[in-house]
């Protein structure tokens, strides 16, 4: 989370119209899981499944990591992994 800035942090927040804690905490999520492992999110009371899965891509968005999410098993949780990058130009949208 280091090479994340500060600015860049609030700047993202802002737009996503997110505290900041909440998504420093998300991201705190986002670099506990190793490559190859799969992290599991519970949701607390009061909060969607739908509101995780948001803020947890967004964090991800921020931090530049490509994750997997699987809503699948567990109705109250979200289950995440860090995906390999693809190497060379990206795909064509469209």
């Amino acid at each position: 989370m280091a090479a994340l800035t500060q600015a860049r942090i609030d700047e993202a927040a802002a737009k996503a119209r997110m505290k900041v804690d909440l998504l420093r905490e998300y991201l705190e999520y986002i670099y506990r899981v190793r490559p190859g492992e799969v992290g599991m999110l519970t949701c607390n009371e009061g909060e969607t499944v739908r509101e995780v899965r948001q803020n947890l891509t967004l964090a991800a968005a921020v931090a530049g990591e490509p994750i997997g999410i699987s809503l699948r098993r567990n109705p109250r949780a979200v289950c995440f992994w860090l995906e390999k990058r693809r190497r060379g130009r990206p795909r064509k949208a469209g």
